[in-house]
């Protein structure tokens, strides 16, 4: 089915609103955890020109010690900043805003390519763009993960059209491969995707020149299913795909590593959580598909990729955002089957297209809920974003702090009061800690614990520091010491670090901001940031 122009036009510019109203910022200032350590090198490469902490060329992929994230998100957020003079806070609000909208759009793309149909494309777009995972990952966040999958579909796109446009499409698929390798590690899920377009490419191939061989719709449908299902099975039985999230590994530590509440509590809530109440539409999308007579070669590169990933689905915390482009077009294909479905009344012709319009409503709603409710009033000290009052202890000390002294902050705050002062700061992010000098590049001695040739090379960090603990070990026992007991880590590592101030988030104390109080000065307090001269 086709749409109008018109119609074209009204529903992007809908879609493009709805983006744009799930982004109003409902938060003081940035939002994240690891937004604020992208944030940090950002902010070095804008400082000095170049990326400090690129030690090797594996360095650019985030494949080696003291320099384990990517670049492409740092680097392009510095870009922004430096071309517009704009500060990296404001860079990464719109930096969000564009990644969502741009969200819809390769959405579309990659729809189109799979089945041209109208009504199929834009309930992709729109589910894609309204999962709660995507929104949540780009509403004022520089997660480099957003960066990744939101450029997926695109990439699909580009990988099946080189099916058809041999040269062009396999030149971009080529270059938007090479970008996503410097954005993620999730360049490892990709594998499988190249795996299956190559396969049945050649099965296609040689479908032409071996005409005695003929292979049953019928027989290939059933096989389909049954390698899915092979290969779903395989990460039950294989638990070291479950010990690979560190999800898993920290329900252990806790003494709950049971398989089953695993299942339950982390994989089925995970994947809900994060792609919304439509995922129950993948399971009658994925029966219609796999059963469907005369499938294109779209069509069977993504079953098989669907039975490739299905070991990985036991990794939710990678996998749960991986998996939402392959997810929304299962479900796409599902709600698309109920708008066109045939009925024998002028009157009953508008109940399909009701039921769709409706689900499609309590989606959205699941989504907004997630957005604007969830976290009203939360609690708890630890908040997903940047309080103002951190923010107003940061702008103090980049007025009254020189810049040629060092600190380090308590109460998982560092990094945001970093990204705000500018004041050198031991974080613990070792990218940021490398690149303002906390660390002498020329004193690691580096060893490679994996050849390249071998699986772990590609399953853990290839390389290793042998002759230096990573700054996180050192932040976690000057901040667990007693400044003032020559036996302590932090009596012997503040003089190492030369960390000249310390700064406290009151919500959460620690053994070190006890100790300060007896014997150092205390220099400013907002009621939330307290600052000590060392």
């Amino acid at each position: 089915m086709k749409f109008s122009l018109r119609t074209k036009v009204i529903l992007f510019g809908l879609l493009v609103l709805l983006g744009l109203i799930f982004r109003v910022p409902t938060t003081p200032h940035e939002i994240g955890w690891d937004s604020f350590s992208v944030h940090l090198m950002a902010n070095s490469v804008s400082e000095f020109g170049y990326a400090k902490w690129w030690l090797h060329p594996t360095s650019i992929t985030g494949s080696y010690p003291y320099s384990t994230s990517p670049s492409a998100v740092p680097f392009v957020l510095s870009g922004i900043s430096q071309c517009t003079s704009m500060d990296t806070e404001k860079v990464i609000f719109l930096y969000s805003i564009f990644l969502g909208l741009f969200a819809i759009f390769g959405a579309y793309l990659m729809a189109g390519v799979i089945w041209d149909n109208d009504i199929f494309t834009f309930l992709v777009a729109i589910v894609f763009s309204t999962a709660q995972g995507m929104v949540t990952f780009s509403t004022w966040t520089a997660h480099a993960r957003t960066l990744f999958v939101i450029s997926l579909p695109l990439f699909i796109y580009l990988l099946l059209k080189a099916h058809t446009f041999k040269v062009r499409c396999s030149i971009l698929t080529f270059i938007i491969l090479a970008l996503l390798l410097v954005t993620h590690h999730y360049i490892y899920f990709t594998i499988p995707v190249l795996m299956s377009f190559f396969i049945i490419a050649i099965f296609y191939k040689f479908g032409k020149h071996i005409k005695a061989i003929k292979i049953s719709e019928s027989f290939a449908n059933f096989a389909m299913l049954g390698c899915f299902l092979i290969m779903f099975s395989i990460g039950y039985f294989d638990r070291s795909l479950w010990w690979s999230d560190p999800e898993m590994v920290r329900s252990a530590s806790e003494g709950s590593s049971s398989i089953y509440m695993w299942i339950s509590n982390m994989m089925l809530m995970g994947y809900v959580r994060y792609i919304g109440f439509l995922i129950i539409f993948t399971v009658s999308g994925y029966i219609y598909l796999i059963f469907k007579r005369n499938k294109r070669f779209e069509e069977w590169v993504l079953l098989l990729c669907l039975a490739c990933l299905a070991p990985l689905l036991y990794i939710v915390t990678y996998v749960k955002w991986f998996i939402i482009p392959f997810v929304s077009l299962l479900i796409g294909i599902a709600l698309a089957n109920i708008a066109i479905v045939k009925t024998h009344t002028q009157k009953r012709k508008l109940v399909p297209s009701l039921v769709v319009i409706t689900i499609l409503v309590l989606s959205i709603s699941f989504t907004g809920y997630y957005q604007y409710l969830h976290f009203l009033n939360d609690p708890s000290p630890r908040t997903r974003y940047m309080e103002e009052r951190t923010y107003a202890g940061g702008l103090w000390m980049k007025d009254n702090i020189d810049k040629d002294n060092n600190m380090i902050v308590g109460g998982w705050i560092a990094h945001r009061i970093f990204s705000i002062s500018k004041v050198p700061t031991l974080t613990g992010v070792c990218a940021a800690d490398l690149a303002y000098g906390f660390v002498e590049p020329g004193k690691l001695e580096v060893k490679e614990i994996y050849s390249s040739t071998s699986l772990g090379y590609y399953r853990h960090d290839p390389y290793a520091v042998v002759n230096h603990s990573y700054t996180d070990w050192h932040v976690a026992h000057i901040l667990d010491g007693d400044i003032n007991d020559k036996r302590s880590w932090a009596y012997r590592l503040i003089p190492k670090f030369n960390l000249s101030y310390y700064a406290v988030n009151k919500d959460i104390r620690d053994r070190l901001s006890l100790s300060v109080q007896q014997t150092k000065d205390y220099l400013y307090d907002n009621g939330k940031i307290g600052v000590w001269h060392l």
